[in-house]
């Protein structure tokens, strides 16, 4: 069947072009304009059955618009919120549990200074 198949294709080929361009019968582009099927062919044939097109649609158009959506996506959480709502929250934490360990009493703030002196020395000695 495939040898068959290959073997009309070729005959089908081979007459076609002895009709077209060395018996000069029968003008090709008169021939591919008379009807629309034929011109339809023609046109799909020139154009490489169309895979620059889907191609570039395939591999350039589509990654882009998936990375813009990412980069959107990405800007308003991660950006806008993280760093700019995210760092002022954690900035404000920070404040109150800072303010909470103010006490006003120095004898609180010199003894945790010498706890944190006296783990350093321990941290060192060994």
């Amino acid at each position: 069947v495939a040898l068959g198949a290959s073997l009309v294709a070729f005959a089908t080929g081979i007459g076609l072009g002895y009709i077209f361009y060395i018996g000069r019968w029968v003008d090709p582009v008169r021939f591919v304009n008379s009807n629309i099927f034929f011109y339809a062919i023609h046109k799909v044939i020139l154009n490489r059955w169309y895979l620059n097109a889907i191609i570039y649609w395939c591999f350039v158009v589509a990654p882009l618009w998936l990375a813009r959506g990412v980069f959107r996506y990405f800007e308003k959480t991660a950006i806008d919120y993280g760093m700019n709502d995210g760092v002022q929250k954690a900035a404000g934490w920070g404040a109150k549990v800072v303010q909470g360990t103010q006490t006003g009493v120095s004898q609180s703030y010199l003894f945790v200074f010498g706890a944190g002196l006296l783990f350093v020395v321990l941290i060192l000695l060994m």
